[in-house]
């Protein structure tokens, strides 16, 4: 269970990442950066989740 935070971060970095990328390359309606960050912020917060209730629960 330790290994989800750290896979939830690595695909909240390649949202994040995507997102600059269709930014900057192809621009129109899918060029808004705010549906990639608010997915990327999500899973953040979902790994913050787990990994304050592991350390709850030693």
């Amino acid at each position: 269970m330790r290994w989800v935070p750290n896979f939830l971060v690595i695909i909240a970095s390649i949202g994040i990442l995507l997102g600059l990328g269709v930014r900057l390359i192809k621009g129109g309606f899918l060029a808004d950066p705010v549906f990639f960050w608010r997915g990327a912020i999500a899973l953040l917060a979902m790994a913050i989740a787990i990994t304050l209730i592991q350390i709850r629960n030693k």
